[in-house]
């Protein structure tokens, strides 16, 4: 069983490494209470859940532009629907809005054409020899080849699913190939 705690610290521990200069916002660390996507760039007060598309585990940013978003999905094994879910999602995204615990939001609209960034899914590693491992591998290449992420309704860049015994190869690739 994995320790949700356990494997996202294992994570911010690869992410902290390879963006030593940047910010990085982590749900439940350094006063970060959640960090939430929306689909819309100006939100209504009163309506604000509606644009709410999903919460997230990290989120990496150079300035005031996003770099990275990364989810950590805990469940192992881990279904292909939850594994290429937040896709889409990240995809649609026009702002992100850091909640900080003392009551501070950061807001970051996401509506310019600089405003595309990279997404890392991790997994728990799915066990030696699974199908699940050569599934992830499958998922990678062929939601590459359906998504259209030049699209102008996209803000993805590209995208990489990994098991966490992966994430620091994967994540060197994802940014040697983008950035």
């Amino acid at each position: 069983m994995v320790k949700t705690e356990e494997f996202v610290n294992q994570i911010y521990g690869v992410i902290s490494e390879t963006f030593k200069t940047e910010t990085i916002h982590l749900k439940g660390n350094n006063g970060v209470n959640n960090i939430v996507l929306f689909d819309e760039p100006e939100l209504i007060p009163v309506e604000k859940s509606r644009y709410r598309i999903a919460y997230l585990t990290m989120a990496v940013f150079n300035g005031e532009k996003l770099i990275l978003i990364v989810e950590a999905i805990i469940k192992a094994p881990t279904p292909p629907k939850e594994i290429v879910g937040p896709i889409p999602v990240c995809m649609i995204t026009r702002k992100i809005i850091i909640n900080k615990k003392n009551g501070q939001n950061l807001e970051y609209s996401l509506t310019d054409k600089n405003s595309k960034f990279l997404l890392l899914v991790v997994v728990p590693d799915q066990g030696e020899g699974s199908p699940k491992s050569d599934q992830i591998s499958d998922l990678n290449e062929k939601f590459k080849g359906v998504l259209d992420l030049d699209s102008e309704y996209s803000n993805l860049e590209d995208f990489a699913i990994c098991e966490i015994s992966d994430i620091k190869l994967v994540l060197k690739k994802l940014l040697k190939d983008n950035l």
